[in-house]
């Protein structure tokens, strides 16, 4: 039973992953692409890494001693990866947009938050 609950962990997360590369070179501007990325990072690592846990707790449920390694390594880099990944991700769009390379979206909320932010720094002056 749990190699079946393994088996559709991982299957979730090549989905995931393949769809984010389709997103990569599908997707017509810089930020739908950084967002495809991103779900790759983040849903395909952790469809994976429940896969890893299931089998981990398998493990332990047959009585062998590895179960802990698995996944206290496994705990470990889901967390890194979370953390970094959006954070990263964030840091990458937020860069990118301050060196000029502007959405094809309609509406655009930072750069009126920007024009704001100046206009009240201006009235502190």
């Amino acid at each position: 039973m749990i190699d079946i609950i393994v088996t559709v962990c991982v299957l979730i997360s090549l989905i995931f992953s393949i769809l984010g590369v389709i997103g990569l070179f599908r997707f017509p501007d810089f930020y739908t692409r950084i967002h495809a990325a991103g779900l790759v990072g983040s849903f395909g690592i952790l469809f994976m890494g429940a896969a890893v846990l299931i089998y981990a707790a398998g493990l332990f449920l047959s009585g062998e001693g590895a179960w802990l390694n698995f996944g206290a390594h496994i705990l470990i880099a889901l967390v890194v990866t979370v953390i970094t990944g959006t954070t990263s991700t964030h840091a990458i769009a937020r860069s990118a947009y301050r060196s000029g390379n502007r959405p094809d979206a309609k509406s655009d909320a930072l750069k009126d938050d920007i024009e704001s932010m100046k206009r009240r720094e201006e009235k502190k002056r």
